[in-house]
């Protein structure tokens, strides 16, 4: 007969069946307790990143709105910047060309147009523009 690392008799059955049974509940609830632990610094970490995520996004936006004053100072820049008026919002340029008007909107990185600034785009590219003058 071998040697068992349990301390039971061979063939007592039943004594077997509880020791594997506490074996098995014990490394369930130890599990359980160090996935919990593992799950709570997860999310925390995750609430660390979103917080720099904010603050990355945020500089972003700081950075373009700075680097927009600077663009009609450029080579690329597409009007006169002598007749180059900055607006900000929704469009950062109009530039009163002598043949054209221009709308023009400066992006930085991965930026994408807002659905306001698509929506004038497109009432552009489709003619949709007036003049209208008032008089009082």
């Amino acid at each position: 007969m071998g040697i068992s690392p349990f301390p039971i008799k061979h063939g007592d059955k039943n004594t077997m069946i509880i020791t594997l049974i506490s074996t098995v509940l014990v490394a369930g609830i130890s599990s359980f307790i160090i996935w919990k632990i593992f799950n709570k610094k997860v999310k925390l970490l995750q609430e660390e990143v979103k917080g720099y995520e904010f603050k990355l996004k945020s500089a972003y936006v700081k950075f373009g709105k700075s680097f927009e004053h600077f663009i009609p100072f450029s080579k690329q820049f597409p009007g006169d910047r002598e007749k180059t008026i900055f607006l900000g919002m929704p469009i950062d340029f109009i530039s009163f060309d002598e043949d054209s008007i221009k709308f023009i909107e400066v992006k930085t990185g991965l930026s994408q147009l807002s659905s306001k600034q698509k929506s004038i785009k497109k009432l552009i590219d489709e003619g949709k523009v007036e003049f209208r003058e008032l008089r009082y």
